[in-house]
């Protein structure tokens, strides 16, 4: 026979309301049904038939054109075709010149000391690497010495010359700044000998004189910014047959010049 207490009934009874109050606190989770009117996403519930948003695809940025376009070689070292103005100034040697007189019988030979020269030449490069023009110069040398037969003469003197010159010359491009040449002239020298009594037989002498003339010359240029260049270069000025009143035959006369320029390319 089984009896059953009363008291303990009730005292489970009071335990499971308080554990139904308990897990309805504000504390815990809240386990309420979700209203009707919010949607599932708004929980963050996402049905599985319902597809992803797709992502939006952000709209093309339009690019700015530039108007830097690739440079050329002219960009940097000024254009290779049209006028061109070149001025220089250097050193001139002179070689030794020999003459003999009368019959060829009295030999004759004058020593210069080192002069200068000064070049103005204005051209046109008619394609990149070729370049006409035309070059006035002038020449000063003063005479050491004059030997006659074994004497010799200590005294004052002195040759000017003024060459007028066509030239050629070609020059060899590069992708650098540097650039060599090597040209050609032809053209006449206004020749002016002046020497004093002491060195010659004939007191004082002044011959005044055109005479064919020819020319080497080479070097390179440097382009310090475009279309302007520093030159540097050798010339070798000849004059095959020189002619001077009153002298007999003549051996050819040589200058040598080391000189340094500018030229502009426009």
């Amino acid at each position: 026979m089984l009896i059953f207490s009363s008291s303990g009934l009730a005292q489970t009874s009071s335990e499971a309301v308080n554990l139904r109050t308990a897990t309805s606190d504000s504390s815990g989770p809240n386990l309420t049904t979700p209203s009707p009117s919010l949607r599932p996403e708004d929980v963050g519930i996402v049905p599985i038939s319902t597809n992803s948003p797709s992502p939006t695809t952000p709209a093309p940025v339009a690019l700015e054109e530039s108007d830097d376009s690739p440079r050329s070689l002219e960009d940097f070292f000024g254009p290779n075709e049209g006028p061109v103005f070149r001025t220089a100034v250097g050193v001139n040697l002179l070689q030794p010149w020999s003459t003999r007189f009368g019959n060829q019988s009295i030999y004759s030979k004058t020593i210069f000391n080192p002069g200068i020269r000064y070049d103005l030449e204005a051209g046109y490069n008619v394609l990149p690497q070729l370049r006409l023009s035309v070059e006035g110069d002038f020449i000063y040398n003063s005479i050491h010495s004059v030997v006659w037969q074994n004497d010799t003469r200590y005294g004052t003197g002195s040759l000017y010359q003024v060459p007028v010159l066509f030239n050629a010359a070609y020059h060899y491009l590069s992708q650098g700044p540097f650039r060599g040449y090597v040209g050609a002239g032809v053209g006449a020298n206004w020749m002016i000998y002046q020497s004093g009594t002491a060195l010659t037989e004939v007191g004082t002498y002044t011959s005044y004189q055109w005479n064919f003339a020819w020319q080497f010359t080479t070097g390179f240029t440097y382009t310090i910014q475009p279309g302007f260049d520093l030159d540097i270069g050798y010339k070798c000025l000849s004059m095959p047959s020189p002619n001077f009143a009153d002298f007999g035959t003549s051996h050819a006369m040589f200058n040598h010049t080391a000189e340094i320029g500018l030229a502009w390319r426009f």
